[in-house]
């Protein structure tokens, strides 16, 4: 055994704060901790401990919040409910969230439960929504509008947080339009949907209605290509649904970011099949966001036997496809290592796939915001960037033999046909590895940012949240 690093954790039983070790056994890196009345826990960080140690040596850049919502140690106003009912003590980090003047990272998206209601019954869930529960906390538009006025508040100046419409299942409100009205009126630019897909595919026209009411894209559940892993992630064959909802997305011009879940011995080894789905369907899937499956909510795996990390699917998309190789990718730089990875492609006119994330970009570090921007319109990141390539070629010889291949193989298209293809075909691939009660780092939730503004209005870190704080 080596030693590698120390955090603090949680008991996952009692939640009583908790040293935690990185260490490496057998050339795999393990979180570690004990409890003095629970006993030892351990869980797989990285398969391979070269993977994790060049990973967590990439830039780290802190932008704190604007304010802190309360001082850490102060318990006054911020329990710490959890799991099966339990509470901690103490105000040891992730504890007492709230934010404190002790988190690092400024939000970048922020997650709002409109419903814990849901038409699915999914074996995995994380918000362990049914659709028989219909006691649960749903918001009105007026509490609504209140808690946007607060995230402009706690914001950054120079930009509003990116919004995620969550649950339960956000499209069971009828209300869902006005919701985002709301939130565009307020001056919120990126206005996110998380769903199953189920309305969307069902209801004619409803991709219409929320793209007109200012939806700027939709987060859809999508576990693979085939029924049986349907069947076995969410209890239904529903592969020709997820397709529909696609097609009437297509149709309303509402872009698409699909999001599979992913558990071993069910669907990592179809990580190649999806991939080329969402290449046949650039025009309109913008982006795959991988989540390897986190053990909290409702899920059939109490023992974590099919727990994936985040370098296995870094060397599944290597492994099972053409295109996608692991040095392509990079955590965000405003965040911690450990949490996400992301990449950006263009779909060449001859079907071939190309990384456009340069060797630079990575080495000074992505920003949160810099995935975001990307989703809401690639051309606006790029758009002086392109516009030069086109007037002048006068940036060196790499980009002039760039450009040239584009003249070749568009047969010079002009400059808006361009535009038009370099939009309809670019997207991002981008991970993210939720923590659960195993494996939490306090040091990862510190520079969380991507958080849940709670029932009471405090801002949790969305892996904190739903670990020890969701009801």
């Amino acid at each position: 055994m080596k030693y590698l690093s120390e955090t603090q954790s949680v008991c996952p039983v009692c939640f009583k704060p908790l040293k935690a070790r990185y260490t490496e056994h057998d050339g795999k890196v393990y979180i570690e901790k004990e409890c003095p009345d629970h006993g030892s826990f351990k869980a797989l960080v990285a398969d391979d401990a070269d993977d994790y140690l060049n990973w967590v040596k990439n830039p780290v850049i802190n932008i704190p919040p604007k304010r802190a919502m309360i001082k850490a140690g102060d318990t006054s106003g911020a329990g710490t409910s959890g799991a099966g009912g339990q509470t901690g003590a103490g105000s040891s980090c992730p504890l007492n969230c709230g934010i404190c003047d002790n988190h690092l990272q400024t939000a970048c998206c922020v997650l709002i439960d409109i419903t814990e209601r849901c038409n699915q019954h999914c074996p995995y869930c994380f918000a362990r929504a049914d659709e028989k529960d219909f006691s649960g906390y749903e918001p009105t538009l007026e509490e609504l509008d209140r808690k946007f006025d607060l995230l402009l508040e706690l914001g950054e100046e120079e930009r509003p947080f990116n919004i995620q419409l969550s649950g339960g299942e956000p499209t069971v409100r009828d209300d869902l339009p006005e919701i985002i009205k709301i939130a565009k009126s307020k001056g919120f630019e990126y206005v996110q949907i998380n769903t199953n897909g189920r309305r969307l595919a069902r209801e004619e026209g409803y991709a219409e209605i929320l793209k007109a009411s200012g939806a700027s894209v939709i987060f859809m559940q999508f576990d693979g290509t085939t029924d049986e892993i349907y069947m076995q992630m969410r209890g239904e064959p529903l592969l020709s649904e997820k397709k529909q909802a696609i097609e009437n997305c297509r149709k309303a011009g509402l872009p698409v970011t699909l999001v599979p879940t992913v558990a071993r011995h069910v669907n990592l080894d179809n990580i190649g099949e999806m991939m080329d789905f969402m290449i046949k369907n650039v025009a309109v899937v913008k982006g795959i966001h991988f989540q390897p499956v986190s053990f909290f909510g409702r899920h059939p795996d109490p023992h974590h036997e099919n727990r994936v990390t985040m370098f296995d699917v870094l060397r599944e998309l290597e492994k099972q496809t053409d295109y996608f190789k692991y040095d392509d990718y990079a955590p965000i730089a405003t965040g911690h290592t450990l949490c996400c990875f992301y990449s950006t492609y263009i779909k060449e006119p001859d079907g071939s796939v190309r990384c456009t994330l340069t060797k630079a970009k990575k080495e000074a570090g992505i920003s949160c915001c810099d995935t975001e921007a990307g989703k809401i319109d690639v051309i606006k990141k790029d758009r002086d960037f392109v516009l030069n390539k086109w007037e002048v070629a006068s940036r060196g010889e790499e980009e002039k033999s760039d450009w040239s291949r584009y003249k070749s193989s568009t047969e010079i298209l002009d400059l808006i046909d361009f535009l038009t293809y370099y939009k309809q075909n670019t997207f991002t691939v981008t991970g993210m590895a939720f923590q659960d009660l195993s494996n939490l780092d306090a040091e990862r939730v510190k520079r969380c940012r991507v958080q849940v503004l709670s029932e009471d209005d405090r801002l949790i870190p969305f892996c904190a949240y739903n670990s020890i704080y969701r009801k």
